[in-house]
């Protein structure tokens, strides 16, 4: 009985989070996880490359575009000021734009535009600049329905390369991990940008919160400076708080957690290495509970690009950026070391059902097999240039990705 309920238990878990459309609305697309499991990625056939659709040129930034029904929307900055933007995915073709005065300047002379994804529910978009300014938009017009200061606030904290939260649009609510004098995670309405509930402080940092959802619990998934955090998202009680930090005060938790059947992974650099928690429900308390599975260093330490997993197995980049990192597997639910591939540098990961997609930094897209058995290099085509920092959506077998010069569109169902 207790394996029945068990297994009830995942599979609505597991229902709650599949897409049953092509949108690529939120940071990690569908799923919050970096996974699509309605497409299935065919080869070109030899000597063939995946066919280019459209280019056109972006200002400065790192915010992934993101798609909703047949429109992309992007986040980047031109001169002094930022800039919103809806396009046809099909064509390329503007639809709207939205301009507002930008003030920030990067410490460490690094790009001056957002690193924020924006997300869309309720036909509002949500953007988060580094400045710590929040606007929602109407998708279909690009209208200013409302905005917020974070900083003006709550004083968030700029970090090292100013703020950088995705927004988690869940229920009716925005939620970001704010990090201020006196909050640490903040939820807004998405109506009308009022202040829902603020979480008790704790530190803001370079990875997104996302959803967790079992049954009637409703929780948020954060790594916040100090470790890994869950809160109900109703009203931003602590549900569970595990230290996980680096002991460097120059570092960051640049990498979302990663949900996984009923496990959550987590990993950053900087001497702190990678944790998997496992959850489960406890059906007398009508509650979630969460255990440490494991901690380890050496494994699949992670800079800033968030992980994926498929049937227990998880892949991701090991080690920093500037030190030349690894494509590695490991296992979830006990950390063994399962292969590794050749090096070729960072980048963001897609698992399309048995496929990985790999944007590198030097604007390679590669394709290997998910699977456990080897390193399997399937294809590779060079779609951007040097300096592609960050992630890109999937949608009908389209990848949008961008650099710091242009966003592209390539059909993963032709080649020339």
């Amino acid at each position: 009985m207790k394996l029945l309920l068990s297994t009830y238990f995942f599979l609505i878990f597991s229902l709650s989070l599949i897409s049953f459309g092509n949108d690529w609305k939120n940071w990690l697309g569908p799923n919050y996880d970096g996974s699509f499991e309605n497409f299935e990625i065919h080869l070109p056939k030899t000597g063939k490359n995946y066919s280019f659709v459209w280019s056109l040129n972006v200002g400065e930034g790192w915010s992934s575009p993101i798609i909703y029904e047949n429109f992309l929307y992007f986040h980047d900055r031109i001169g002094t000021k930022e800039r919103i933007v809806c396009i046809d995915k099909i064509t390329g073709k503007e639809k709207w734009n939205f301009f507002y005065e930008s003030n920030y300047r990067d410490d460490f002379g690094m790009h001056n535009g957002p690193r924020s994804t924006p997300a869309i529910a309720d036909n509002t978009l949500v953007s988060h600049g580094p400045q710590g300014l929040v606007h929602a938009l109407s998708v279909e017009t690009g209208r200013l329905l409302w905005k917020f200061d974070l900083k003006n606030r709550f004083n968030s904290s700029k970090g090292f390369f100013g703020r950088c939260s995705s927004p988690l649009i869940t229920n009716g609510s925005v939620i970001f991990d704010v990090g201020g004098s006196n909050v640490g995670l903040i939820s807004l309405c998405i109506k009308s940008g009022k202040v829902l509930w603020t979480s008790q402080k704790y530190g803001n940092d370079y990875s997104s919160c996302v959803p967790l959802r079992v049954e009637n619990q409703r929780l948020c998934i954060a790594f916040v400076r100090e470790g890994l955090l869950a809160l109900d998202e109703r009203n931003g009680e602590k549900h569970f708080f595990a230290p996980f930090r680096s002991p460097i005060d120059a570092s960051v938790n640049a990498v979302s957690p990663l949900v996984h059947k009923n496990f959550i992974f987590v990993s950053s650099c900087y001497d702190v290495g990678a944790g998997v928690w496992r959850f489960d429900e406890n059906q007398k308390q009508s509650t979630i509970t969460f255990s440490e599975v494991w901690r380890s260093k050496g494994k699949l330490d992670c800079h800033y690009s968030t992980p994926v997993a498929r049937d227990g197995f998880v892949y991701g980049f090991h080690g920093r950026q500037e030190r030349k990192p690894v494509l590695r597997c490991i296992n979830l639910t006990n950390a063994e070391l399962i292969w590794e591939a050749d090096p070729f540098g960072v980048g963001h990961l897609v698992c399309i059902k048995d496929k990985i997609l790999v944007l590198s930094e030097r604007g390679e897209l590669l394709i290997f097999k998910a699977s456990p058995d080897k390193s399997t290099l399937l294809h590779r085509q060079q779609i951007l240039g040097f300096d592609t920092r960050a992630h890109f959506a999937f949608s009908n077998g389209c990848i949008y990705a961008r650099d710091k010069r242009r966003l592209v569109c390539f059909d993963l169902k032709k080649w020339d």
